[in-house]
């Protein structure tokens, strides 16, 4: 189960973070669907010695499944009740359209496709999020919404009508409704033609059958409007926002009313830069712009450090992850 995020109060100091050494796998952006992209060592003071597992996320057991249906991913493991199996790692979405399954615990990135949405323009995919049965939302810079199945990357739009309440873009997760069994999607807006130190109008949340946005409340601490989203099976809300100057901030919200109850300041990320967010067995992945790709950083609760995994060759733009216990 997902452990509380630290407070303000006790927020991690730069001394305090521990960091290791990037060596982890650079995605080919030439790979064929479904070709492994496996981890070049491990990580410097964790897994070491080119061990495929970090030393500190937990080991997947199981074999392979096959795939079928949407979401029919297979599954290095069990699969909890009401949760499609290939919902239990992390997807990603670049800003080249290629969605990707990715396994925190080893690593391992495979190209599921590329997206063919019947976008207009330039548009590019801008967010993302998945929920228990495969479907990821994936929300393009012209503020339209698809579909995508995350099996094979086929997309299909939605009858979402782009800009209301002024949410034109946005950060976006699926959160747990403990007492009805239900997700929920909420979202966070970002205007992509603000300057990074613009602020969010606050939080709402999106009815995926009705395709209505209905605002939730404003933010009671001021955050800029550069914030993605993520939740687990605990019910819990987090949001990882970029700041003004540089860094960010793990904070916890309110899904009644987008007070921010803990917050939690990082050194990750740069104000502008790409930015995704997801949360998946017990810790929290930052995926920034850096280098020729991305960085992935991964934070750890439990014992507040701060590591850097590895680099991937695209710039992912959206994280999704359902609201499934991985393990």
């Amino acid at each position: 189960m997902l452990r509380a995020v630290k407070s303000s109060s006790l927020s991690l100091t730069t001394a305090s973070l521990v960091f290791a050494a990037a060596c982890g796998a650079r995605s080919d952006l030439g790979v064929p669907a479904e070709q492994q992209q496996p981890p070049k060592g491990g990580e410097a003071g964790l897994g070491g010695g080119g061990s495929t597992n970090d030393g500190g996320a937990p080991a997947i057991v199981g074999g392979m499944g096959g795939e079928g249906g949407m979401g029919g991913d297979g599954n290095e493991g069990g699969s909890p009740p009401e949760c499609e199996p290939g919902t239990l790692l992390v997807y990603l979405v670049s800003q080249n359209d290629n969605l990707y399954r990715y396994n925190p615990a080893t690593g391992a990135l495979v190209l599921k496709g590329t997206l063919e949405c019947d976008t207009m323009g330039n548009a590019s995919p801008f967010s993302m999020s998945v929920d228990r049965v495969g479907r990821a939302y994936v929300v393009y810079t012209d503020g339209n919404l698809y579909r995508v199945d995350v099996g094979d990357a086929s997309c299909e739009p939605t009858e979402y009508e782009p800009a209301q309440l002024d949410f034109f873009t946005f950060g976006m997760g699926f959160a747990r409704d403990l007492e009805n069994e239900t997700d929920q999607l909420f979202v966070s807006d970002i205007s992509i033609s603000g300057t990074p130190e613009a602020l969010s109008q606050g939080l709402a949340t999106i009815d995926t059958e009705t395709m209505t946005l209905s605002l939730v409340g404003t933010y009671d601490t001021a955050l800029t409007n550069r914030m993605e989203m993520t939740s687990s099976n605990d019910g819990n809300l987090y949001g990882f926002a970029l700041d003004q100057v540089s860094g960010g901030s793990i904070v916890r919200l309110d899904k009644t009313n987008a007070d921010v109850l803990e917050q939690t300041f990082l050194p990750i990320g740069t104000p502008g830069a790409a930015l995704a967010f997801a949360f998946w067995s017990d810790d929290f992945y930052i995926f920034t712009t850096g280098g020729n790709g991305t960085l992935v950083t991964r934070y750890r609760p439990a014992d507040g450090s701060v590591v850097q995994t590895q680099e991937l060759g695209d710039v992912i733009v959206g994280a999704g992850v359902s609201t499934c216990d991985p393990m």
